[in-house]
């Protein structure tokens, strides 16, 4: 009996640093990107998000997860926001935003942990983002180019 109330003294502490661990989102400015030592249960994720439009046209943009709303921010031309957050341990974080200019609105998912997360094949811990016209390109640490683009939501 006493063995069987140590499992579930043990099955409750994993619980519950899963639990805190789940979308930690604090929202800053970031200048320096975190450093990744590995640890990615633990590592903060920042989205840092340039306005890179042509013509010097201000961007608006609203990102939001399913419990978390950033709110709406107002980027100068070549001026820049981010966010921090930890992924959950699940793999499902997903933050999209809503991007409007001129006369034209878009809607992107900025994180995807499916596609940007660390346990896949192009993973990023510092996932920064130019917002031009045609479409959100990432920077990959791989070529050391915005080159990972792809297309708005439908």
């Amino acid at each position: 009996m006493k063995k069987m109330q140590i499992h579930v003294v043990v099955i409750l502490l994993i619980i519950h640093v899963a639990a805190s661990r789940v979308e930690d989102v604090v929202d800053v400015v970031v200048d320096t990107p975190p450093t990744y030592r590995g640890e990615w249960a633990f590592t903060k994720t920042t989205v840092q998000i340039s306005n890179r439009l042509d013509g010097g046209l201000t961007l608006k943009l609203h990102c939001k997860s399913k419990n978390n709303d950033l709110g709406v921010q107002t980027l100068a031309p070549d001026s820049s926001w981010s966010f921090k957050f930890r992924p959950n341990i699940f793999g499902t974080t997903l933050f999209f935003c809503r991007f409007v200019w001129a006369h034209e609105a878009h809607s992107f998912d900025i994180y995807d942990d499916y596609r940007d997360g660390v346990r896949k094949g192009n993973p990023c811990i510092d996932c920064t983002w130019n917002i031009d016209q045609h479409r959100p390109c990432r920077f990959n640490e791989k070529t050391n180019l915005f080159d990972l683009c792809h297309h708005w939501n439908k």
